[in-house]
């Protein structure tokens, strides 16, 4: 059973024969009931201040479990965020790759077009070199042809022309014996000039 301290100091004993001093049972529980008085209020004073610590321990725990929940929250969105970077920068990396693939494709191309272009204007080139030089070829053969002819027609023109010397000079002699032939009747032939051969055209 609790005794307050109230009920201590209230407490009144009777008397008995031989029995204890009264003065001094009174001040001692009067002691009592002062010592048991401020151990309540300690008391209450404790349970308060251990309530309060409940309190902030209940709130720390929360707090740590807050923060924990929070680290964990901020852990997991650390690591989304790298992988998300990772494979953002695997997608670049592969768009990179594959733009220098496409443009090591077009160059490729573009150096093979003009390679074949430049084998083309090499061949056009060799060609019309070759066509100008069997139109020269030919052209040198045309001339070679026309002054053989040429030459030809000249060698029977001169011994046309010897010929006829000769016959002017023994119609001459034979004339000197009998009468002097007159100018008109023993005048030479007249000089047929060489005409042109067709293959005389130029090239």
């Amino acid at each position: 059973m609790e005794i307050s301290a109230r009920e201590i100091h209230d407490k009144e004993f009777h008397d008995a024969w031989r029995g204890y001093n009264q003065e001094e049972v009174d001040d001692f529980l009067d002691k009592i009931a002062e010592t048991l008085d401020r151990l309540q209020r300690e008391n209450v004073a404790l349970q308060r201040r251990l309530g309060e610590l409940d309190q902030t321990v209940s709130t720390s725990r929360t707090t740590e479990d807050m923060l924990k929940q929070t680290l964990v929250s901020a852990q997991q969105a650390a690591e989304e965020a790298v992988a998300k970077a990772k494979a953002k920068a695997d997608q670049l990396l592969q768009e990179a790759e594959e733009r220098s693939r496409q443009a090591n494709e077009v160059t490729a191309a573009k150096l093979a077009e003009a390679e074949a272009d430049i084998t083309r204007r090499i061949g056009e080139g060799d060609r019309r070199h070759e066509l100008r030089k069997h139109e020269l070829e030919q052209s040198i053969e045309r001339l070679k042809t026309y002054e053989t002819d040429l030459k030809e027609r000249l060698k029977g023109f001169l011994e046309g022309q010897l010929k006829a010397v000769d016959t002017l000079e023994s119609h001459a002699r034979h004339a000197s014996g009998h009468h002097q032939p007159s100018r008109e009747a023993h005048s030479p032939p007249p000089v047929q000039r060489p005409q042109k051969s067709p293959a005389s055209t130029s090239p």
